[in-house]
């Protein structure tokens, strides 16, 4: 027994510090979370009609006013409300989904996006909107309406179901490699970019302002009867995210260890890339697409928590969907009483956040 002493005490030294590590990860990811409070009521009390924090409790508390003409009730449950729980589950989606898609790929400047999903909606709901008033199909007034949102939000997702099963297709035939999503991916962002350019060339004036507000990315879109279109989204994500997370863990090691720890590479690519793609897509079809996202989150996520997908996961669920709020909100006030569309917000914010990891990274090597 005294011989094993020391080795015994060692290991009882290195389980508490596991312990201590994994209780450390488990606090950040309850503060990342219960940050979201804040958020959502600054998200609230932000716009041209500024709140104040007790008439914002005060009209949470009292769903159904007495006062049918209350400003305030108006504004917080018509139209804050609805804005900032779309806003916080669109940012969730496109922020695990991201994580999913650079954790499959091994690569960190990999997203959704660089599969094709953003192009392949905007080039979906080019064909109606500028086709549909080209051809006298559909009437501006109709694209106005609740029935002209579906049909554009449908023919969005379908394009992009159809994209993403071509996709996997492709990826298939040259066996599920990281470099064989992004070649695909990229590939096909090209080939609907230049339907994007036909589309808005041929496009009439009334058109092509439709097509541009939508190809924007706004949050505006997120009411009350689209929520459950992004609540299904989350729900795909968020439940089968976590199962992936281990499989994750083990691509990250090589191939070759992931097979000799029983798990099918290829399957799993296909899995995941599926899962990400379809909530991605949906997302879409109610926001328009918000690029940068999907690339910020799980870059920030994996500088506070570190590369454990098991972890990081739910850290870039939280971090994304502070983001998007938080932009949304720059959107609204920038520029009082413009709105901007939150689209052109994150675009500037990732700009700024990977031109200054870029400098950060330089000066480490020049201090290296």
């Amino acid at each position: 027994m005294k011989i094993f002493f020391p080795f015994t005490t060692i290991v009882r030294l290195e389980d508490a510090k596991l312990k201590q590590f994994f209780f450390k990860r488990f606090l950040l990811l309850l503060l990342l979370f219960l940050l979201l409070i804040p958020v959502f009521f600054l998200s609230i009390a932000s716009g041209v009609y500024s709140l104040s924090l007790g008439d914002i409790i005060k009209c949470l508390l009292n769903p159904y006013d007495e006062n049918p003409s209350s400003i305030t009730h108006t504004v917080v449950w018509f139209y804050r409300v609805p804005r900032t729980i779309g806003a916080l589950i669109a940012g969730a989606v496109l922020a695990v989904a991201g994580a999913l898609i650079q954790g499959i790929t091994r690569n960190p400047l990999a997203s959704p996006f660089t599969l094709g999903i953003s192009s392949a909606a905007s080039f979906g709901a080019g064909l109606v909107i500028v086709l549909g008033l080209k051809l006298a199909l559909v009437s501006r007034e109709f694209l106005a309406t609740s029935s002209g949102y579906v049909v554009v939000a449908l023919t969005a997702w379908t394009i992009c179901f159809l994209h993403t099963l071509f996709i996997l297709m492709l990826i298939y035939i040259k066996g599920f490699s990281p470099e064989s999503i992004v070649l695909a991916g990229i590939a096909m962002t090209y080939v609907y970019s230049a339907g994007i350019t036909f589309l808005q060339y041929f496009a009439g004036e009334s058109a092509l302002r439709e097509y541009v507000h939508w190809i924007m990315g706004d949050i505006t879109r997120a009411d009350w009867s689209k929520l459950w279109v992004l609540i299904a989204a989350l729900a795909v994500v968020g439940v089968s995210a976590p199962f992936y997370a281990w499989g994750l863990n083990t691509l990250a090691l090589g191939d070759d260890v992931a097979k000799s720890l029983g798990i099918d590479p290829k399957r799993m690519r296909f899995a995941i890339a599926l899962i990400a793609s379809i909530a991605t897509a949906i997302v879409i079809c109610v926001t328009g697409p918000i690029a940068f996202v999907c690339l910020m989150a799980p870059h920030i996520a994996r500088l506070m928590i570190g590369s454990d997908n098991r972890y990081l996961l739910p850290a870039s669920m939280a971090v994304g969907a502070m983001i998007l709020t938080l932009s949304d909100v720059v959107a609204r006030i920038a520029l009082k009483p413009v709105e901007l569309p939150v689209g052109a917000v994150t675009s500037a914010l990732g700009a700024a956040f990977f031109i200054s990891l870029y400098m950060g990274r330089r000066r480490q090597v020049v201090m290296g």
